[in-house]
């Protein structure tokens, strides 16, 4: 179990790392063509082949973050896990997608990738999407509430939702950037807050 938990807490480094690079090049490369343009430039296959790893590597790292903290979280912390999980289910979803079947769209119905043939429910979809990012804020309250790891682990994983709820300048793969840079400060965090001492751990998790 111990390996798992430590090779898991870097997964989520790696993991984090991964989603915001290949997010930061696809908001790099955009160069404000149609979506459908887009899809068709080698960079956009490289970021998201990154996002698709980055976000199945945040499974496992999400995973070995809430172990430990399993029984101290309680009820909450089980729904909240299973509800970020079956988020970055459907966010690994659209970045296979991205990988696989955008240029075949882009190729004979870029309507479909640029929004003017949308029949409304893939929009309902691409929200539905986007608001199970909040998920990451009830899993960053339950790893708060378990007093399992640094205060800093759970802010970092609430940004991780929070940040999808703020109006900002930019566009959605900016948002990624953010997710996957406190993904992996969260991972961090817990890499070393694991490799300090039994006795300075207990006396962090002692309730306020």
């Amino acid at each position: 179990m111990e390996r798992f938990l430590h090779v898991g807490r870097i997964t989520l480094i790696v993991g984090g790392l991964l989603l915001a690079l290949g997010s930061g090049l696809q908001a790099a490369t955009s160069g404000g063509d149609p979506f459908s343009v887009q899809v068709t430039s080698s960079a956009f296959a490289v970021s998201a082949a990154l996002r698709l790893a980055g976000a199945v590597a945040m499974i496992i790292g999400l995973t070995a973050l809430y172990l430990p903290a399993a029984d101290r979280a309680g009820r909450f912390g089980l729904v909240a896990y299973f509800l970020v999980v079956a988020n970055l289910v459907m966010q690994a979803g659209w970045m296979w997608a991205d990988l696989f079947i955008t240029r075949a769209f882009a190729a004979n119905a870029p309507g479909v990738l640029d929004g003017t043939a949308d029949d409304g429910v893939m929009g309902v979809g691409f929200m539905i999407a986007w608001l199970l990012n909040t998920t990451f804020i009830l899993f960053g309250i339950a790893l708060l509430r378990s007093r399992t790891y640094p205060r800093g682990v759970g802010i970092a994983v609430i940004i991780m939702g929070a940040i999808t709820l703020l109006p900002m300048p930019f566009d959605g793969p900016v948002y990624e950037v953010i997710i996957g840079s406190m993904a992996a400060l969260a991972g961090i965090l817990a890499v070393r807050s694991a490799s300090r001492p039994a006795a300075d751990r207990s006396m962090e998790e002692l309730p306020a």
